[in-house]
């Protein structure tokens, strides 16, 4: 099977549908039902999804069906998937997936970075990495480059290429309550997009750059959360964004996102 690819200049849409806290996907896992995740899949890529997002949590009741759910849903849809963490220690999903997996995600943490690019590396796999880490907190664009920085060298030092790397620098809230307010519910925006520009001027070979709109809107009424999105997608990828999770049922979202990825072809 020959999986859906995106070009360079491309962004790359990954529908975030299937995971746990979606009750149609837990009532599936309970059940082992697999038509409504190939329902989900399907639904997904027909809206314009090039990859799915599987997160089951961290849980071990959930986290030995992903080999399960890697199989239903590539026997419905041929895309590549991006799958929780916890396949570096169970790694039978990363042996069966079809195409290159993605492993979303890791922190910067040195600890654990190398071990888990040498993982990934062993099975052809790409890595996010989140730009946070327990010694450094990632307040601002500076620290968030400095996680960068660290990243990119323990990839060289493991001869993990950077191509094959998704650097996150995580939409958050803001930390002061008063600017919360003010802000509406907007994320702590300015630090992440320059963070973004900085990384995009980066010379070739460089890591692509990825952030999650659903996990940015969570603090948000949900009736409040499209329309927030639809101002912050072209932010993002104004500042260099290859990558974005997202609802990809949302067809309001995913109208501003085709404009974005074929600017004009509106108008044409």
């Amino acid at each position: 099977m020959q999986l859906s690819q995106t070009t360079d200049n491309e962004i790359l849409f990954v529908g975030d549908a299937i995971h746990v806290m979606n009750p149609v996907v837990q009532r599936a896992l309970e059940r082992l039902d697999e038509r409504p995740l190939a329902e989900l899949a399907r639904l997904q890529v027909e809206a314009g999804a090039r990859a799915l997002d599987v997160n089951l949590g961290q849980t071990r009741q959930f986290g030995r069906l992903t080999p399960w759910v890697v199989q239903t849903i590539q026997a419905t849809v041929e895309v590549p998937l991006f799958l929780s963490s916890h396949v570096l220690a169970q790694q039978r999903a990363l042996e069966i997936h079809r195409g290159r997996p993605t492993i979303n995600a890791v922190t910067a943490d040195s600890a654990s970075l190398g071990s888990a690019m040498r993982t990934a590396k062993r099975f052809d796999a790409q890595i996010v990495v989140l730009l946070v880490a327990p010694d450094c907190l990632a307040v601002d664009a500076d620290s968030r480059l400095r996680l960068a920085s660290r990243v990119l060298d323990t990839a060289a030092s493991e001869g993990f290429s950077p191509e094959r790397l998704y650097l996150d620098p995580v939409l958050s809230c803001r930390p002061d309550p008063v600017a919360a307010r003010l802000g509406r519910g907007m994320p702590d925006l300015e630090p992440v997009l320059d963070t973004l520009r900085a990384l995009a001027g980066l010379p070739a070979p460089r890591p692509r750059l990825l952030a999650s709109l659903t996990g940015a809107s969570t603090g948000l009424p949900p009736g409040q959360r499209s329309a927030m999105q639809q101002r912050l997608l072209p932010l993002l990828v104004d500042a260099g964004l290859d990558a974005v999770l997202l609802n990809c049922r949302d067809a309001a979202l995913m109208a501003v996102a085709r404009d974005l990825a074929h600017p004009g072809a509106a108008a044409a």
